[in-house]
């Protein structure tokens, strides 16, 4: 039994990252691709709709697109313009994007440090399927959960429960590395430990969205995986 006033330890079982933002360097073509698809359904959207694609889903991206005034009387379905982003999507990460710097070794690092190392994206089977074979990632994770084998994407944090649920684990001994503001707060409602990183040092959001640790990139990310392993343990939060 823990002491008064001491906090409980956790012990660390795995790590997930997200895909994009984190391991794959595709915010350029998941913008591009919401672009294009937005172009072939003749939709309009202003500059603040275009601020919330970072790190949203296409569901959620294109349901908030049709239900502004802009665009309220068209006749635009919902779903047919979410396929049409993802086969876009797709096609631009096989023709143009690459792994973010440093992002292997970030693997190869949480190979040898956690007992699971796993993914948690809200993209779809198939993008996430040709990432790992197109960059052999496939031998560095235990588990895959991608977007449409959830109910609830990002912020809900069911992809977060399903990784521990296939592991066996419990979702508070799980590190889990994201960039966008969604996916920290899926992994803060799962009660994961959440590490942001930050490459474009915005303090402010860091700080609105409450990771546990902010990383500044992916060499930082690095050194605090390899201070975690040592550690073996978190303080409960």
């Amino acid at each position: 039994m823990p002491t008064r006033g001491c906090e409980p330890q956790v012990r660390l079982s795995a790590i997930v990252f997200d895909l994009g933002g984190v391991l794959l360097d595709a915010e350029e073509a998941h913008a591009n691709a919401a672009r294009l698809a937005a172009q072939d359904f003749s939709l309009p959207v202003s500059v603040a709709e275009w601020e919330c694609i970072r790190g949203s889903a296409y569901e959620d991206f294109f349901y908030r697109v049709l239900a502004s005034p802009a665009n309220i009387h068209r006749r635009a379905d919902l779903h047919e313009l979410v396929a049409r982003a993802y086969d876009l999507y797709l096609e631009q990460v096989v023709d143009s994007a690459d792994l973010i710097p440093y992002a292997l070794e970030a693997l190869k690092v949480s190979r040898a440090s956690f007992e699971f190392v796993a993914v948690a994206t809200s993209s779809e089977g198939r993008l996430v399927d040709t990432v790992l074979r197109r960059f052999h990632l496939t031998e560095y994770f235990d588990c895959v959960v991608s977007g449409d084998q959830l109910t609830q994407k990002k912020p809900a944090p069911e992809a977060f429960l399903v990784v521990a649920w296939l592991l066996g684990i419990k979702p508070g001994s799980m590190v889990v590395v994201e960039d966008s503001e969604p996916g920290i707060r899926a992994a803060r409602l799962a009660r994961t430990h959440v590490v942001k990183i930050d490459s474009k040092g915005d303090d402010q959001a860091s700080l609105a969205v409450r990771a546990h640790q902010v990383v500044r990139g992916h060499r930082e990310l690095i050194a605090y995986i390899r201070a975690l392993e040592e550690r073996k343990v978190l303080d409960g939060r």
